[in-house]
């Protein structure tokens, strides 16, 4: 068995997944900003709902970028030198695999699809991984799409500033889940758009995935965003297939599972 955690930048997830990769126990709760703050709740909700002896490997999804198992840079969270492998190989001594929370959504989203996969979280930020049969490319390995640059009504700002869901909340007060004006979904998926046409042009994906609370929305906008990304499409580039993501608030989980079953594979 494997214990998963995923690490967002308003709460996280720990759950404990078989071999075959069935989760068995989750449990969730709020990503607090203290770094050490934080690890003391998460190795307290270790303690007291997983029995630590019985799995074989950590694996850890951190919102940032990922280098030798250690979060260098986190793009929502103030952290500093937080080498949370080290930290849980000491405390329950198991192996502990670190990787970008994004692209971990990717790997768990792309599970038996031999396809080149982009998959994005549309949620506290914006992130995204690249998959092509079974693997992380490593090409992607640091792709942080939500901190491009745009321009929207004339100014410049970070994707996730303009299309990530708490962006969504707070321009219209509400959850996505609670939107249902079609001109309230048009400027949404403007506002997708801006980064979703150039990054779809460059990587040239056959599947693009939307996870997140806005991703797991698209029956609601794709055919509106498919029309207006057929437009803006280079006549070279074929039109992916857009899917929800569907493992929904567990893609992560899924691909901790993955990642962690591989490592301990190779290690």
């Amino acid at each position: 068995m494997y214990l998963c955690i995923d690490i967002g930048g308003t709460k996280t997830i720990v759950a404990l997944v078989n071999s075959r990769g069935k989760i068995l126990h989750s449990v969730k709760f709020p990503t607090v900003p203290d770094q050490n703050v934080f690890y003391d709740q998460l190795s307290q909700q270790i303690r007291i709902n997983f029995v630590a002896s019985e799995v074989l490997a950590f694996a850890v999804a951190m919102p940032g970028i990922v280098k030798n198992n250690k979060c260098t840079w986190l793009g929502n969270l103030p952290w500093k030198n937080f080498d949370i492998a080290k930290k849980l190989t000491k405390d329950f001594g198991k192996p502990t695999f670190v990787e970008n929370d994004a692209n971990l959504g990717a790997l768990g989203e792309a599970r038996n699809n031999p396809e080149k996969n982009l998959y994005f979280t549309f949620s506290t930020g914006i992130g995204g991984g690249v998959v092509s049969e079974g693997k992380i490319i490593e090409k992607y390995q640091t792709f942080e799409p939500g901190h491009n640059i745009y321009t929207y009504h004339g100014e410049k700002k970070e994707w996730e500033d303009i299309a990530a869901a708490s962006a969504i909340n707070k321009k219209y007060g509400k959850l996505v889940s609670e939107i249902s004006g079609r001109d309230e979904w048009n400027d949404i998926t403007d506002r997708m758009l801006l980064g979703l046409a150039p990054l779809t042009a460059e990587i040239k994906p056959d599947r693009i995935i939307f996870g997140g609370p806005l991703g797991l929305e698209l029956p609601r906008y794709r055919r509106q965003l498919r029309k207006k990304l057929s437009f803006y499409l280079p006549k070279n580039v074929k039109m992916p297939t857009l899917v929800k993501a569907r493992h929904g608030s567990f893609s992560v989980i899924q691909g901790c599972y993955l990642y962690a079953k591989s490592c301990q594979k190779n290690s």
